[in-house]
């Protein structure tokens, strides 16, 4: 567990109070969502990643949506958008997403969600948000208007029809939950790619990835040699392995169907929409 520094204390204290105890606290990182087209044919623009990191900022996190105040668990203190250049996403833009920090208290009762979080375990997240905005991306039209005609996920002259979520209004909370509609979103721990190439880090972001690789052939396969997955691994690069990372766990979770974390809610306003992704 690394060492909160006194810049990343300051901003916590904001939330806990200059005189807490920083011995009792425990930070992770996160990508809360990104502008890829998601399991439900939806993404995020660049420009609503902007907005919803400043929103996020001081949000809780819960578990799957209950929203309950018994159900916090942690708190996002610091957030940042970050544009992976070596990325694109599915419609051909640059990749990018929200990275997020977040703490929780060492607790008797957080003493299994933080092992959780360590090993891996509890790592996927989801995010509940409102939106001004719904745009289909063939025909432009707000798809809330009724004047759109096409439909997500069906092909119009050779192009794909997805939404695009624009112009947020607020942001709820996130939450930790078994399948996201965001592929990427999650628990990233300590490695950020765009900042460090610390030998350090790159090694334990290795074998994160590794376990990840692990997890996920368990998944497919139920026991396996696990010498077969060093020998995989061994000679791979960072950027290798997040391919075999991200090829593995989809290919599990394709195997092990289960319904996605997105779905409309309710409408408060014509103008605005409640979505839990």
């Amino acid at each position: 567990m690394k060492e909160i520094t006194d810049e990343e204390f300051k901003k916590i204290a904001v939330y806990t109070g200059e005189d807490y105890d920083r011995e009792k606290l425990y930070t992770f990182s996160l990508i809360l969502c990104d502008n890829d087209i998601d399991r439900d044919g939806e993404k995020f623009t660049s420009e609503s990643l902007e907005t919803l990191a400043k929103l996020f900022t001081g949000k809780s996190g819960v578990f799957d949506h209950d929203v309950s105040a018994k159900n916090q668990t942690a708190r996002i203190y610091e957030t940042e958008v970050v544009t992976d250049g070596e990325r694109k996403t599915a419609d051909g833009e640059k990749y990018t997403y929200i990275l997020a920090k977040a703490y929780t208290v060492k607790t008797d009762g957080n003493d299994d969600l933080i092992e959780k979080i360590e090993a891996g375990i509890n790592k996927e997240t989801s995010v509940g948000c409102a939106v001004g905005k719904i745009e289909c991306s063939i025909c432009g039209e707000d798809v809330r208007s009724g004047v759109c005609p096409h439909e997500k996920g069906k092909t119009y002259d050779g192009k794909s029809c997805f939404y695009l979520l624009k112009e947020p209004t607020d942001a709820y909370e996130w939450s930790f939950v078994a399948v996201p509609a965001q592929k990427n979103a999650g628990v990233i721990k300590t490695y950020r790619p765009f900042e460090s190439e610390d030998i350090g880090e790159l090694s334990e972001y290795r074998q994160e990835l590794k376990n990840d690789i692990v997890k996920s052939l368990y998944r497919l396969l139920g026991d396996f040699d696990g010498d077969i997955a060093d020998a995989m691994c061994e000679k791979a690069g960072v950027k290798q392995l997040r391919a075999l990372s991200r090829f593995f766990a989809e290919k599990a979770k394709q195997k092990n169907t289960v319904k996605s974390e997105i779905f409309p809610q309710i409408t408060f306003e014509e103008t605005n929409a409640e979505y839990i992704i």
